[in-house]
């Protein structure tokens, strides 16, 4: 585990030019776009316009900026020279199944959640009501472990809808405790750092401009990278 968070942080801080290129192809305009909505967005609940643009982003180009990064981790570790295009021009060959692939797994994920949720707020005051939706929680927790390096499972092992599950179940197997707590890990200090920031904004307003934000949030995106190499990490070890 810890020798995972240490390539992790080695390999973010080596390659961080590539990364940044990577990870802003598609989050620097995406935070354009973003922070637009809430400093010049229309009046009327420029929130609600917000997530549904990030949701989207998230959705549909984040699993570019993921397939574009394993792509590159897997030229890293062969010794072989990587460059942004070659990189990128991996990751959208993989683009499309990694689109697919997350719909389905994420559907399937989202019904344990949904109906934790559901029983939560039903029975906020019964306490069989909660136990239920804890365990649902916590079954949903389990499943995307099982899943967790799936990513590199269809960006590098070709994988598709039918065999991604199974190819990724195989390969975490042994490893989801780890797994767990270095994404708990990676999970914690990035909400330590957005909770620094809030407070910095919080007592200096004037930092509170498009432009700052924009950058602030682009910085966040590149931190948040190192979910994707520490799960590549887990991947590669578990080929190897």
């Amino acid at each position: 585990m810890s020798g995972v968070l240490g390539e992790t942080v080695r390999l973010l801080a080596t390659d961080l030019y590539l990364f940044t290129l990577l990870v802003l192809t598609v989050w620097l305009p995406g935070h354009v776009a973003l922070n637009y909505l809430e400093f010049f967005g229309p009046a009327t609940d420029p929130t609600f316009q917000s997530l549904r643009l990030a949701f989207f982003l998230q959705a549909v180009f984040d699993p570019l900026v993921v397939a574009s990064i394993v792509s590159a981790l897997a030229r890293i570790k062969a010794g072989l020279p990587v460059r942004y295009a070659e990189a990128l021009l991996e990751g959208l060959r993989a683009w499309p199944r990694l689109v697919l692939v997350r719909f389905v797994i994420y559907a399937v994920l989202a019904l344990p959640v949904g109906m934790a949720l559901t029983l939560g707020t039903r029975g906020a005051g019964s306490a069989a009501g909660g136990i239920v939706a804890l365990a649902l929680g916590a079954l949903a927790t389990v499943l995307v472990m099982r899943v967790a390096v799936v990513d590199s499972v269809v960006v590098l092992g070709q994988a598709t809808v039918r065999t991604a599950w199974s190819r990724a179940v195989a390969l975490t197997r042994g490893q989801r405790g780890a797994i767990f707590t270095v994404l708990l890990l990676i999970f914690g200090l990035l909400i330590a750092l957005v909770v620094g920031l809030g407070s910095a904004f919080r007592a200096a307003p004037e930092l509170n401009h498009f432009v700052v934000r924009v950058l602030v949030d682009c910085a966040l995106s590149v931190v948040q990278s190192a979910f994707p190499i520490a799960l590549f990490l887990f991947y590669w070890r578990a080929r190897a």
